[in-house]
C-alpha cells in the first residue's frame, strides 16, 4: 500500500516489509511515524486514486471489504460527491439523487453496468411516474463501488443528462480465497415505541484462480414512525355578488371554500339562523379588515396533523459467479434480488375548509396589502368540519436482476467485451381510507392561530371522543396501484490499441417498459358500508348513495339504479329487504379505539371483516388515477445505438496529457398509452359513470421515433505529479417523463378541481454541456478539487396552467358522468359543470433554453501534518447553482427542486481500531412546484432550508484490546439534530407540509471470519 501511495501521490515513504500491514508512512525529523489507514480512512484513499487517473469528471466511493461499505445507505454516500443532493423520505432516509440542478430523472442509474428501473411511487408523500430510482432498495451491505460520471463518454448508455452513477456489486474475485463476513445491528427510532434491526451475511470462495462464487444476504425491520403536517394546499373563499362588491372579486383565484348565503342552523357563536351572509356580515364580523382582504386571504384546504407509523422490512440477496479458463477470458455473472415491505398506518385528523361552509369571523391578515393575496393568521371559524382520515398503507416493491456477461482479450491489444441484462420490478399499493366527520350543524366552532410554523387548529368538539363522529358527509375509499417495469438489452464493445492510442467501438440494445394500472371500487364499497345499499357492488349512472350511515330500508334500489340484471345494469328489482348500511352510524363510534400515539385510530381488522373490504378489493376495477396520484399508463421504449471513441496518453511539453473522444447514435422507438373510458356500445344511451359501468376501459396508445447524436471529449492534463487539469465538452440527452406523454385526462384528487392532460408529442431533452475542473492531490487521501460547469438544456418542459369550465372537457371525451360520485358531489358544490372551474396542466416543450452554471469544490484534507493526534481529517463538498432561461424562459420557467446551494461537510477521526465521524448536509430551499396550485394564480411550492447532522463510529475491538477474533462495535445516530423536512404554499408563513421523524440510533456488530 505504501508502494502505491508513492506512486499515486509522489509522496516520500518507507516501504514496510512483506508482512506489514497496509499503512501510510510520513516521516520527519524524529523519525518514522505511522498512521493505519483501514476503514474509511482507505475509501477515502480508493476514491482519491480513482479520481486522479480518471480522464473525466468522475467521483468513486469504495468499501475497503466485503460488507464494510462506509455508509448505511447508497444515497447517503453519493452526498459526499460534489453536485450530488439526497432527495429523502417523511422517514429522513435518503432515498434518490440529483446531480448538478436537474431533477434525480436526469441521472441515469446502472446496476452492474446496466440500466435498471424500479416501480415504485418513491416517498410515501411523492407520485413518482418518472424514471427515479429508489436507491434504499439497495443496500451498501452488498455493494463494493459506486461511480458517479459527470462528464459523459460515447461509450456511456445514453438517458442521463445530468450524470450516470453506476452501481457495482460484490463479486467473488474482488478478495481472493475463502471470505465471510457478517454484521447485525440493533436500531430505535427515538419516537417510535418499537426498536427493530437489521444484518448481512456474505460469503464467497475462489479456486485456483479460476472459478469463484459469492452469496450474499441482507436484511432489515425497522419499526418506523413519523410525525406531521399537512394541507393539500391554501385556498381563499369564492365570494358571491352578494358577499363582495370589490371588483377585485375572486381576482387571485382559488375559490375551494364557500361561505354560506345565510347562517345554517346551529352555527354556533350566537349567530343568527337565516341570517344573511352578505358583505355587511362580513366586514361586522371580521373588524378591521376590508372585503378584498378577507376575499385574498389563505388558510388552509385540508389543514391536517398527519401519523405515519408501522412496519418496514427490507430483504435483498446478491448471487455472483466467475470463471476465468484463461488469463485473456473470463466470464461473470451477477444477480440480485431486493424487496421491500412498509406496512404502516396513516392517520390525518383534518379541518375541511375545502367544498365546505366554513363561516369566517374575527381574522387577522399579515399584510394590509392583499392584492396578490394574503395569509390569514388568526381567526374563529364557525359551522366547521373536522374529519378523520384512517388508513393502512400496504406497499410492496421487489427488484430481480440477472446480468451476464464476458471479456475476452483476443490479442495483446484487442479486447472485445459483452453483457446482456434483464430486470423486473413490480409495485403493489393498497391504500384503503375510512373517513368519519363531524356532524353537520353541530355547532362545531375552530379556533386558529398561524405564527409562520405549524398552524394550530383547535375544534370546540372533543376530536378524541369517539361520539363526535358519524357518516353524513363521510366517506370509504378502496384506492390501489400496481406497477410492473422490465427492462432488458445487449451490449457489446470492441477495443484495440494500447495506452498510447486506443479505438473502440460498440453497439447496444435496450427494450425497456413500465406500466402503471389503478383501481378505484369507492362507491361500491361506500355503498355497503354506509350507504344503506351493501347488496349493490357497482355504481349506476346516478352515482351511489353518499355516506348516511342508515341501518334500516330507505328510498328503493330502483331509485338510484334503474337498470336491472348484473353488471352495470344491477339493482333495479334489488329488494328492500337487502338495504341497510354493513356499518350504520350507531355502530361507527365502536371502530374508533385508542391509539398507540395517544390519539383516535381505527380497529382495521374488525372494520376489515365486517365491511367485507376482501370482497371489493379483490373486484376493484381499473380506473383512470390512484391514491399516490398517478395516472394509469404504459410506455415502452425500444432503443439501438451505436458508437465509435478514441482515447490515448500522450506527454506534451513534460506533462502527461490522457484524452478520449468520440460519438454516440441512438434511435428511439416509443410507444405510450393510457386508459380511457368511452360509452358502451351496446348501450350508448346510458350516461356515463365513474366505477365504468357501463363504460368500457380502453388502452389508447400513441407510437413515435426519434434519433440523436451525442458527441463527446475530455481532456486530463497532470500540470504536475500532485496537479490536474480537466476539460470536457458534451452533449447528453434524457428521455421525457412518461406520465408527461400520456395521452388523455386524469383528475387526481375527489374534488375534481386539478387535473392533468399528457402530451405524447414532447420530445427529450438534450443538454449540451462544459466542464471545467483543477484537481491538486494533497498526499494520502487528501485533495482539492475545483469544477465550473455549464449546461444548456433545450426542450425543458413546462406545464401550461389552463383555467377553464369544467364543461370545457367535453371534446376530451371527460364529462360530469365519468367522474366517480364524490367528484361529482365536489362539482356539484362549485355551481355544477357549467359554473364550475377546472385547472388543467398540461406540458409541453419549452420555446426556449434553460442554461444552468454551477461550481462544484471537493475538499478532502488529512490533519496528521498539523495536528499533535494522528488520524483526524475532514471533507467537503459546496455546489452553487444558478439557472436562467432565454426565449420564453424570460418569464419564469425553471428547473424545479435545484437549490442554489448545498453543502456536505465531514469531520473525521481514524486510528488505532476506532472511527468516529460526523457529518451535516445542506440544502438550501429552493422552488418545488410550478404557479397556479390549487386554481390561486400566483401560488407555487417551494420547499424550506434543510440541515441534517449524523454521526457514525466503529470500534475495531481486536486492535483496541489486543486480542484477535474480536468483532467490530458500531454505534450511529441518525438525524442528530432532529432535522423537519418543510414546505410552503406562495408564502414563506403559509406551511404546506412539514414531517419530523425524529433521531435514530444504532448499535451493532460486525464479524470476519
Amino acid at each position: 500500500m505504501a508502494g502505491l501511495i508513492a506512486q499515486a501521490y509522489g509522496q516520500e515513504t518507507a516501504t514496510p516489509g512483506p508482512s506489514a500491514s497496509p499503512e501510510d508512512n510520513a516521516t520527519n525529523g524524529a523519525g518514522i511515524q505511522t498512521v493505519k489507514v483501514t476503514g474509511y480512512r482507505n475509501s477515502l484513499l480508493s476514491s482519491a486514486k480513482d479520481k486522479k487517473e480518471a480522464v473525466g469528471f468522475q467521483d468513486s466511493i469504495n468499501a475497503e471489504d466485503f460488507g464494510k461499505f462506509p455508509d448505511k445507505n447508497i444515497a447517503e454516500s453519493l452526498s459526499r460527491v460534489p453536485g450530488v443532493q439526497v432527495g429523502r423520505d417523511v422517514t429522513g432516509e435518503g432515498m434518490t439523487i440529483q446531480i448538478r440542478g436537474l431533477g434525480s430523472s436526469f441521472t441515469k442509474i446502472l446496476l452492474n453496468n446496466s440500466p435498471v428501473a424500479v416501480a415504485s411511487s418513491g416517498p410515501i408523500d411523492g407520485a413518482n411516474t418518472n424514471r427515479e430510482v429508489d436507491l434504499d432498495l439497495l443496500p451498501t451491505d452488498l455493494f463494493t463501488k459506486l461511480t458517479v460520471s459527470k462528464s459523459p463518454t460515447a461509450a456511456m448508455i445514453e438517458g442521463g443528462a445530468a450524470g450516470v452513477v453506476n452501481l457495482r456489486s460484490a463479486r467473488p474475485f474482488d478478495k481472493e480465497g475463502r471470505q465471510l463476513s457478517a454484521s447485525l445491528t440493533g436500531t430505535k427510532q427515538q419516537i417510535a415505541d418499537k426498536a427493530g434491526m437489521r444484518g448481512s451475511l456474505l460469503a464467497s470462495q475462489t479456486w485456483i484462480g479460476k472459478f469463484g462464487i459469492l452469496g450474499g444476504i441482507s436484511f432489515s425491520r425497522q419499526q418506523a414512525r413519523t410525525r406531521g403536517f399537512e394541507t393539500v394546499g391554501w385556498t381563499n373563499p369564492n365570494l358571491t355578488v352578494a358577499q363582495s362588491a370589490s371588483p377585485n372579486r375572486n381576482a387571485t383565484g382559488g375559490g375551494n371554500w364557500t361561505i354560506p348565503a345565510t347562517v345554517p342552523d346551529n352555527a354556533g357563536n350566537g349567530l343568527v339562523a337565516g341570517s344573511a351572509i352578505d358583505q355587511a356580515f362580513l366586514l361586522a364580523h371580521n373588524p378591521g379588515l376590508t372585503v378584498d382582504q378577507i376575499d385574498h386571504a389563505i388558510v388552509p384546504r385540508l389543514g391536517r396533523t398527519m401519523a405515519y407509523y408501522g412496519t418496514r422490512d427490507k430483504i435483498s440477496t446478491v448471487f455472483a459467479a466467475e470463471y476465468r479458463p484463461t488469463r485473456d477470458l473470463q466470464f461473470y455473472l451477477d444477480t440480485m434480488y431486493s424487496k421491500k415491505d412498509d406496512d404502516m398506518q396513516r392517520n390525518a385528523y383534518t379541518w375541511a375548509v375545502r367544498n365546505n361552509a366554513s363561516i369566517p369571523l374575527n381574522l387577522q391578515v399579515d399584510r394590509s396589502d392583499c392584492a396578490n393575496g394574503c395569509v390569514v393568521t388568526s381567526g374563529t371559524f364557525a359551522n366547521a368540519l373536522n374529519f378523520i382520515e384512517f388508513g393502512p398503507r400496504r406497499d410492496k416493491v421487489d427488484l430481480l436482476g440477472i446480468n451476464p456477461g464476458m471479456e475476452w482479450r483476443i490479442a495483446p491489444k484487442l479486447l472485445l467485451d459483452a453483457q446482456a441484462n434483464w430486470n423486473r420490478s413490480r409495485f403493489t399499493h393498497q391504500a384503503p381510507t375510512v373517513m368519519p366527520i363531524t356532524a353537520p350543524n353541530s355547532g362545531n366552532t375552530v379556533t386558529y392561530a398561524n405564527d409562520g410554523g405549524v398552524p394550530s387548529i383547535v375544534s370546540s368538539l372533543d376530536l378524541n371522543d369517539p361520539a363526535s363522529y358519524q357518516w353524513t358527509g363521510g366517506r370509504v375509499n378502496i384506492q390501489n396501484e400496481l406497477r410492473e417495469t422490465e427492462t432488458k438489452g445487449f451490449h457489446a464493445n470492441l477495443a484495440w490499441g494500447d495506452k498510447a492510442l486506443t479505438v473502440k467501438g460498440g453497439l447496444a440494445w435496450d427494450d425497456i417498459d413500465r406500466a402503471i394500472r389503478a383501481q378505484d371500487n369507492s362507491a361500491a364499497w361506500q355503498a355497503a358500508v354506509c350507504g344503506n345499499h351493501p347488496s349493490v357492488f357497482l355504481q349506476g349512472p346516478n352515482g351511489a348513495p353518499p355516506c348516511n350511515g342508515a341501518s334500516t330500508p330507505g328510498a328503493s334500489a330502483a331509485a338510484l339504479y334503474p337498470g336491472y340484471g348484473t353488471g352495470y345494469t344491477a339493482g333495479q328489482n334489488a329488494p328492500l329487504a337487502y338495504q341497510g348500511s354493513l356499518i350504520p352510524t350507531a355502530a361507527l363510534p365502536g371502530y374508533l379505539v385508542p391509539g398507540p400515539y395517544g390519539r383516535l385510530a381505527l380497529d382495521w381488522d374488525r372494520f376489515r371483516q365486517d365491511s367485507n373490504f376482501d370482497y371489493y378489493n379483490g373486484t376493484a376495477p381499473d380506473s383512470g388515477a390512484s391514491s399516490t396520484g398517478a395516472s394509469a399508463g404504459y410506455i415502452r421504449e425500444k432503443s439501438k445505438a451505436v458508437y465509435l471513441e478514441a482515447s490515448g496518453e500522450a506527454v506534451l511539453a513534460g506533462h502527461a496529457l490522457r484524452w478520449d473522444a468520440g460519438v454516440r447514435y441512438i434511435r428511439t422507438n416509443q410507444q405510450v398509452g393510457s386508459l380511457n373510458s368511452q360509452p358502451d356500445p351496446r348501450n350508448a344511451s346510458l350516461p356515463l359513470n365513474g366505477s365504468k359501468y357501463p363504460n368500457i376501459s380502453q388502452w389508447v396508445y400513441r407510437e413515435s421515433d426519434y434519433s440523436n447524436t451525442l458527441p463527446s471529449a475530455t481532456l486530463a492534463a497532470d500540470l504536475r505529479k500532485d496537479v490536474v487539469l480537466r476539460a470536457a465538452a458534451s452533449r447528453s440527452m434524457t428521455r421525457v417523463d412518461p406520465n408527461a406523454l400520456r395521452p388523455g385526462i386524469n383528475f387526481s384528487g375527489v374534488s375534481a378541481d386539478v387535473g392533468t392532460m399528457g402530451n405524447p408529442e414532447l420530445a427529450p431533452y438534450l443538454s449540451d454541456n462544459i466542464d471545467l475542473g483543477l484537481d491538486w492531490y494533497t498526499g494520502r487521501e487528501g485533495y482539492v478539487s475545483l469544477t465550473l460547469f455549464q449546461k444548456r438544456i433545450n426542450g425543458f418542459t413546462v406545464n401550461e396552467n389552463i383555467t377553464m369550465p369544467f364543461s370545457a372537457l367535453a371534446p376530451y371525451g371527460i364529462n360530469y358522468g365519468t367522474l366517480i360520485p364524490t367528484q361529482q358531489q365536489a362539482i356539484d358544490s362549485r355551481g355544477g359543470p357549467d359554473n364550475a372551474t377546472v385547472v388543467m396542466t398540461r406540458p409541453r416543450n419549452a420555446d426556449g433554453i434553460l442554461r444552468i452554471r454551477g461550481l462544484e469544490l471537493g475538499w478532502v484534507q488529512p490533519l496528521d501534518k498539523w495536528l499533535p493526534w494522528r488520524g483526524f481529517g475532514f471533507n467537503e463538498t459546496l455546489t452553487l447553482i444558478n439557472q436562467r432561461a432565454s426565449g420564453e424562459g424570460s418569464s419564469g420557467f425553471i428547473a424545479l427542486g435545484v437549490p442554489k446551494k448545498t453543502n456536505n461537510f465531514g469531520i473525521y477521526y481514524e486510528n488505532h481500531g476506532t472511527m468516529l465521524r460526523f457529518m451535516h448536509t445542506y440544502s438550501q430551499g429552493s422552488q418545488v412546484a410550478t404557479a397556479n396550485q390549487s386554481g390561486i394564480t400566483a401560488a407555487a411550492l417551494y420547499g424550506d432550508d434543510y440541515k441534517q447532522l449524523d454521526f457514525s463510529s466503529s470500534f475495531e475491538l481486536d486492535q483496541i484490546l489486543e486480542r484477535d477474533g474480536l468483532p467490530v462495535l458500531t454505534f450511529d445516530i441518525v438525524n442528530l439534530n432532529r432535522a423537519r423536512r418543510r414546505g410552503y404554499f406562495q408564502f414563506a408563513n403559509a406551511t404546506m407540509s412539514q414531517y419530523d421523524p425524529g433521531r435514530t440510533f444504532a448499535l451493532g456488530l460486525r464479524m470476519k471470519f
